[in-house]
């Protein structure tokens, strides 16, 4: 699993997490990632985003910075807050750190 610090411009808009071509993004409004396949498509093919990589320990400080917050009116959280199976941080930190060893 590798982290990313997803950026549009200087603006920091999601800590994202790629395991096996599946892109997760962290949703500060429910503390969770969320598998975001409009993130995914933009990582492999269009390209709108930047993607910097980072480990652990960066992520961790970002989501506590509060990246990946949405407006509460945005009707994607909707569906993220009924995901069924989103991944918690520290669940997803841990695997990236010992891929990264």
């Amino acid at each position: 699993m590798k982290l990313y610090l997803v950026k549009e411009g200087e603006r920091r808009v999601w800590v994202a997490a790629l395991a096996h071509e599946t892109m997760y993004a962290y949703v500060a409004n429910t503390g969770k990632f969320h598998d975001n396949n409009a993130l995914r498509n933009d990582f492999y093919m269009e390209r709108w985003f930047t993607y910097e990589e980072i480990g652990p320990s960066e992520a961790r400080r970002l989501i506590d910075d509060g990246v990946g917050r949405l407006d509460e009116r945005s009707d994607a959280l909707e569906r993220w807050r009924a995901d069924p199976n989103p991944l918690d941080p520290a669940d997803v930190l841990s695997i990236a750190a010992g891929y990264n060893r």
